[in-house]
């Protein structure tokens, strides 16, 4: 079986503050090398929980900032990893081979009461849904997955961000590591704690397979982007089909891959990359 795992930072137990990529003092370097080892920990913990699950198969995307936010020398080996810039689509090889999708480091949406470092792509928007649906980054996710067929069983991160992932897809599993308490504040488990739990957490995801729904839309799919400062011109909206106002456009598609491509000109729509898999070759 395969799973295509999602990773981000802001909801990796210890880690409370943004990442600063500006700052280029000793430092900073240091506190982004231990942000690299507290994420692959965490991803390294939900790898060997799938496997003993019944995946064999596990693809896992460094999905954080540039793309290159694990430390490959410390990643289990059992997994590949999808990183680096200028991908083809935000989300390379999830898609109908995959048998489940998942998060880990995942944070709450924009907006959302007290979460831990809560924000949907950027800090400019205040509010993304599509049919009416609220989503952030890991809703987004499954979506993506549920337009391929694909259920969303498992996600680790704020206890804010399972409750959203609960209330999206019921019957996934879920494991907090952190309560946030403010934007910037959170009460988290001890690294190696938290990497236990996940690794349980993980090895149950696969007896979700089949009592969790694919996310899916209803067709049209109106996306509706909401920014907290005036963004949008209603006599050049861009994109969008339509401006509500400086805060507001919606942008209208037959189905949720048609509306991605209007957001995002640079993605390809039905792009198949090779299912490349590392061996010895002839």
């Amino acid at each position: 079986m395969r799973f295509y795992m999602m990773t981000d930072l802001e909801g990796v137990a210890g880690i409370t503050g943004w990442e600063d990529r500006e700052d280029e003092s000793i430092w900073n370097a240091l506190r982004r090398r231990r942000l690299s080892r507290l994420l692959t920990g965490e991803v390294n913990a939900a790898v060997d929980g799938l496997i003993a699950g019944g995946f064999d198969d596990v693809i896992v995307n460094d999905g954080h900032g540039a793309g290159s936010t694990m430390n490959y020398e410390l990643a289990d080996p059992r997994a590949v990893y999808m990183h680096g810039l200028d991908r083809p689509f935000w989300l390379p090889f999830l898609d109908e081979s995959c048998d489940a999708t998942g998060a880990v480091g995942a944070h709450a949406r924009a907006s959302t009461p007290n979460a831990n470092l809560a924000h949907t792509m950027s800090g400019a928007i205040r509010r993304w849904s599509f049919n009416g649906i609220e989503v952030g980054e890991t809703g987004l996710q499954a979506l993506i997955a549920g337009y391929f067929g694909v259920p969303f069983v498992f996600a680790a991160g704020d206890v804010h961000l399972c409750r959203e992932m609960e209330e999206l897809v019921p019957g996934c599993v879920t494991v907090a590591v952190k309560q946030g308490t403010s934007l910037l504040s959170a009460v988290t488990l001890a690294p190696g704690r938290a990497r236990e739990v996940i690794r349980e957490g993980a090895e149950r995801a696969s007896e979700a397979i089949g009592r969790v729904e694919p996310l899916t839309l209803d067709s049209p799919v109106v996306f509706r982007d909401e920014r907290k400062e005036p963004t949008w011109d209603e006599e050049q909206p861009g994109e969008a089909t339509r401006v509500i106002n400086a805060h507001v456009r919606e942008i209208e598609g037959d189905d949720l891959m048609d509306v991605l491509m209007r957001m995002y000109p640079r993605y390809e729509r039905g792009f198949k990359p090779e299912q490349w898999r590392p061996g010895v070759r002839a």
